[in-house]
């Protein structure tokens, strides 16, 4: 992983959408695969407003790669490769999952 990430983990950052509003996402992780990095990001809502009671925080994934030694995040484009990502994401929560009720277990 690239100097440009170190530290990145925890904070938050602002996005903008396909929509033009601004979204505030922190960050919960960064992770390579097939040659690339990605970033695992909780969108917590539009910048500027405060979050609808009723409308929970999503879970975001983008490709992640620097310019300039500047963190960029970008939209994964390619659906194949969206969806290889995602599959992977799913069985590295459920590794942890696993690994946390053995955890418990002992």
């Amino acid at each position: 992983m690239s100097k440009a990430i170190d530290n990145l983990e925890e904070q938050t950052i602002t996005l903008e959408g396909e929509d033009g509003h601004s979204y505030v996402c922190r960050i919960l992780g960064l992770f390579e695969y097939e040659e690339k990095e990605y970033a695992l990001l909780l969108n917590m809502g539009e910048s500027g407003k405060e979050q609808p009671s009723e409308e929970e925080p999503s879970t975001v994934v983008m490709q992640f790669v620097t310019k300039d030694n500047q963190a960029v995040f970008r939209t994964i484009e390619d659906d194949q490769e969206f969806e290889r990502v995602i599959a992977y994401v799913r069985d590295l929560a459920t590794e942890m999952d696993d690994e946390g009720d053995e955890e418990e277990g002992a």
